[in-house]
């Protein structure tokens, strides 16, 4: 059962609140005293994913269960260090760390409406004004990321959150990682749906670009309920994405068509970079474009 949180006319008291979590952000936490947990939200092949309340600020946050010393460790340390790098109004935010025996727990901002996935479960296919919403933001996010080195790798429904105002918060940097400009990367990481053409060869890959490949799988599942190119098995997936081929319905306006069709070129050097997507005709006057935070490295 939810605990219900204070009600407050004064937003100042809000803004305090969030301070007083993100102060605690670079600070590693041993006693878990001050967290009352009230559910599961979901359960990973790596990690779960727990609701919880945080005494002190009268606040829900989600708290993230990593086991230590399954050989995740590595993953565990440059998930924190990346997200410590992180501040943006669409990427979920650490708040602070709790460190047990077997545990790292990671306690996070928490996006009451769920992933995208639900979203789409609920309603089905989403509104082209729905899409672009969520779509423009999601771009905000990886253009920041982009910005400052940093693939995520491993973009998705399940990745994207919704806040209560039903803005996205861009989750799960485990598979994430810095990438100066003009370094590749080999092996095969992220999701089989989401995955590009170049994540099958074998070869050395630009890890931006794949980003981009996965942003038009989420656009085309939004729009449409259903995934581009489907597969059961790696085998499977390699060998259409030899020739990937999609249906794009005649519903779709001619902008979103042809947005999806450029994120969907199959040599990764032809699509666009992520500033590009910001120029796009179906985006280019979204207002939430202004609103991007400053990349690092700038400020």
């Amino acid at each position: 059962m939810d605990i219900m949180k204070k009600h407050t006319n004064k937003n100042s008291e809000k803004v305090k609140m969030q301070l007083d979590l993100k102060a605690r952000a670079s600070e590693e936490e041993t006693d878990s005293d001050h967290n009352v947990i009230l559910r599961t939200l979901g359960k990973g092949k790596f990690a779960e994913v727990k609701l919880a309340y945080h005494l002190p600020t009268e606040e829900q946050v989600a708290i993230k269960v990593l086991p230590n010393g399954t050989g995740s460790d590595f993953g565990i340390k440059t998930e924190i260090n990346i997200f410590k790098m992180l501040d943006h109004p669409y990427i979920i935010k650490l708040f602070h760390i709790i460190n047990t025996k077997d545990h790292t727990n990671l306690v996070m901002e928490h996006a009451a409406q769920g992933d995208l996935v639900s979203s789409i479960e609920r309603v089905g296919r989403l509104q082209e004004e729905q899409a672009q919403h969520i779509f423009t933001q999601l771009v905000c996010a990886v253009h920041y990321c982009h910005e400052n080195i940093i693939a995520h790798r491993d973009i998705k429904l399940y990745n994207i959150l919704l806040d209560d105002k039903g803005n996205i918060k861009l989750c799960d940097f485990g598979l994430a990682g810095r990438v100066t400009s003009g370094q590749g990367t080999k092996g095969f990481c992220g999701t089989l749906e989401y995955c590009a053409p170049e994540l099958f060869s074998g070869k050395e890959y630009d890890p931006k670009a794949v980003d981009i490949w996965s942003m038009g799988v989420v656009l085309f599942a939004m729009v449409t309920a259903s995934f581009p190119f489907k597969a059961n098995t790696y085998s499977d997936m390699k060998e259409e994405m030899l020739d990937p081929k999609y249906h794009l319905p005649y519903t779709l306006s001619e902008n979103i068509a042809n947005i999806i069709v450029q994120l969907f070129m199959v040599k990764p050097e032809q699509r666009p970079k992520i500033y590009g997507i910001r120029l796009h005709q179906w985006l280019k006057e979204k207002e939430e474009f202004w609103k991007i935070t400053p990349s690092l490295e700038a400020l």
